[in-house]
């Protein structure tokens, strides 16, 4: 396994390069933790594609439903497609197009769309999207995140009495911190490669290098690349026609 904190495309040139998407893959995903009120739901593609056409979002939903079910141990995880609406006709034509091959494809249970908002709500289990997309949406939120907690720390210590109200409540806002803090969650894995790679945010510290390490070695010790290998295998008749640029010249 590989982790780095470095360029997300590097990473994404480099191991698509070096060592190759797995046989079937058409384009390989950031897949991203994200908490609900329920636990944890994942999200991809968080930043390797900007632009990606509507046939790789099955293939989004497959690797993402593996990864849900060998990592966050739930046994038929949800898949929503981001939309601005929950109603089939919502959304870009990728999102219009992309819910009509979800509905088709083999070994996800498909649910529809989902709005950004009911995410935190733990609507759904795996989320699939463009990077552009996810990539926004969850820097926002990490954003937000940290801006909520800047501001609670800042009226509690306002005066003496919300003072000793913080201290008080600490182990409380410690466990609010360990369930919002994206550092806890360590890196995005980098899913539809032959090698695992993990990318960690630029600004990483020490622990979230450790968390980022944690998530390598979830991947390897549920074999999520065996999982998608043999997954894929069910989709190995389709024909594979890949864009010009960097994934032409990907090894397989």
């Amino acid at each position: 396994a590989f982790v780095t904190a470095g360029n997300t495309g590097g990473a994404l040139a480099a191991g698509i390069l070096k060592i190759g998407r797995i046989k079937g893959i058409l384009r390989p995903a950031l897949i991203a933790p994200f908490p609900t009120k329920n636990g944890f739901c994942v999200i991809l593609d968080v930043g390797a594609n900007a632009d990606v056409r509507p046939e790789h979002l099955p293939q989004f939903a497959i690797m993402g439903t593996i990864y849900a079910q060998h990592v966050l141990n739930i046994a038929n995880p949800s898949v929503r497609i981001l939309s601005n609406g929950e109603e089939e006709g919502k959304g870009n034509q990728l999102v219009l197009t992309g819910y009509q091959l979800l509905q088709s494809a083999p070994m996800i249970n498909f649910q529809g769309n989902i709005e950004s908002k009911e995410i935190v709500a733990g609507l759904a289990d795996v989320i699939v999207t463009d990077g552009f997309t996810g990539n926004i949406f969850i820097k926002t939120a990490e954003a937000t995140s940290k801006l909520l907690q800047q501001v609670m720390m800042e009226e509690l210590t306002r005066g003496p009495i919300s003072t000793v109200g913080a201290f008080l409540a600490r182990s409380a806002l410690r466990r609010v911190r360990q369930r919002t803090d994206d550092s806890e969650f360590g890196g995005a894995a980098l899913l539809g490669l032959r090698g695992l790679v993990v990318v960690g945010h630029g600004r990483s510290n020490a622990y979230a290098i450790r968390h980022a390490i944690r998530v390598a070695k979830q991947g390897l010790e549920h074999d999520i690349l065996g999982q998608i290998q043999r997954a894929m295998m069910v989709e190995r008749d389709k024909t594979e026609t890949y864009p010009s640029g960097i994934e032409a010249m990907a090894p397989q």
